[in-house]
C-alpha cells in the first residue's frame, strides 16, 4: 500500500512537471510567431545539409565517392550551423535562469557567448568518453593493422582485455557525462561561473537533494517523450521535398520543452533561502 501511495505521489509531481513546461512552452512559442521564426532560421543551416549531400550520387554500394561531395558548400554550411547553434545555446542559457515570461531574442552578444560557454561546459562533460573512444579505436586498429604495436604474448588476447577495459570505462564515463551534463548545465546558467558546470560535488548534492530515484525517473521519462515526438515529427518529413520543413518548424516546441523541464527539475534540488520570521 506505502509503495502504490509512493508511485502515485511521483506521478503527480511528474505530471505537474510535464502540464508546466508545456504549458510555458506554449507561452513562449504560440503567438509570438516572431520568436518562432528566429528559432526556425537559426536552425536552417544544418537541415540544409541535406540538400548537398546526395546518397545517391556519392555511394555506389558500400563505396563512397568522396570526391563527389562538395567539400565547400558542406563546410559552410557546417561552420554556419555552429555558429547559429550558439544563439540557441543562449537562449537555452536564459530559459536555465528561470525567466518567465520566456525571453525574447534580445542582446546578441549575449546569447552568443552565454551559447558558446554552455557548449564548452556540456562538451567537457564527455570530453574523458570521447578521448578514450579515440584510444580504443587505436588498440583496435593497432591490433589488425600493427600487431607489434602492443605487447602480445602469443595472440591477440592482450589487445582484447585492453579494449574490453577501455570500452567499460568508456561506457562508465558517458552514463555519468549523461546525468551530469544538464544539471551542470543549468548550474553554470544560474552562477554565470563556468568552473560552477563542473562542479561534481555540487551538482551531487543537488541531485541527493531531488533524489536519485525521482531524478533517473524524470531523465527516462523524458528520453520516451523525445522519441514519441520525434516518432510523430518523422511521420510528415516523409512527404517529398517538403517534409523536411515539418521537423524544422517544430523542433523549437521540444527546445523549450526540455529546457523548462530540467530547470524544474533543478529548482527542486536548490536550497531555498530560509523564510523571515514575522516580528
Amino acid at each position: 500500500m506505502q509503495t502504490l501511495l509512493f508511485l502515485s505521489g511521483v506521478s503527480m509531481e511528474f505530471e505537474k512537471l510535464f502540464n508546466d513546461s508545456i504549458e510555458y512552452t506554449r507561452e513562449t512559442l504560440v503567438g509570438h510567431w516572431v520568436r518562432w521564426l528566429i528559432f526556425i532560421v537559426l536552425s536552417l543551416p544544418f537541415a540544409l545539409v541535406r540538400f548537398v549531400i546526395d546518397p545517391q550520387k556519392i555511394m555506389t554500394g558500400s563505396k563512397i565517392h568522396w570526391e563527389m561531395i562538395p567539400w565547400g558548400y558542406l563546410a559552410i554550411l557546417v561552420i554556419a550551423g555552429v555558429l547559429t547553434s550558439f544563439f540557441i545555446s543562449g537562449y537555452m542559457v536564459r530559459i536555465y535562469r528561470g525567466m518567465r515570461p520566456a525571453p525574447d531574442f534580445t542582446g546578441w552578444s549575449s546569447l552568443f557567448i552565454d551559447g558558446i560557454k554552455l557548449d564548452i561546459v556540456m562538451l567537457a562533460w564527455f570530453l574523458p568518453a570521447i578521448i578514450l573512444m579515440l584510444l580504443l579505436l587505436l588498440v583496435a586498429l593497432g591490433g589488425m593493422l600493427w600487431p607489434g604495436l602492443f605487447v602480445n604474448f602469443g595472440g591477440t588476447i592482450p589487445n582484447i582485455i585492453i579494449g574490453l577495459v577501455l570500452l567499460v570505462i568508456v561506457l562508465a564515463l558517458l552514463i555519468i557525462a549523461a546525468l551530469y551534463v544538464t544539471m551542470g548545465a543549468i548550474r553554470f546558467a544560474r552562477t554565470g561561473n563556468m568552473v560552477e558546470g563542473w562542479n561534481y560535488s555540487a551538482i551531487s548534492a543537488i541531485i541527493r537533494r531531488i533524489g536519485w530515484g525521482n531524478y533517473v525517473i524524470a531523465l527516462v521519462l523524458f528520453f520516451f517523450a523525445s522519441i514519441f515526438f520525434n516518432l510523430v515529427v518523422s511521420i510528415p518529413a516523409l512527404i517529398p521535398y517538403v517534409g523536411w520543413i515539418v521537423p524544422v518548424c517544430l523542433s523549437p516546441l521540444l527546445t523549450v520543452f526540455a529546457a523548462r523541464y530540467f530547470t524544474l527539475i533543478y529548482e527542486t534540488g536548490e536550497i531555498q533561502p530560509p523564510v523571515p520570521s514575522l516580528p
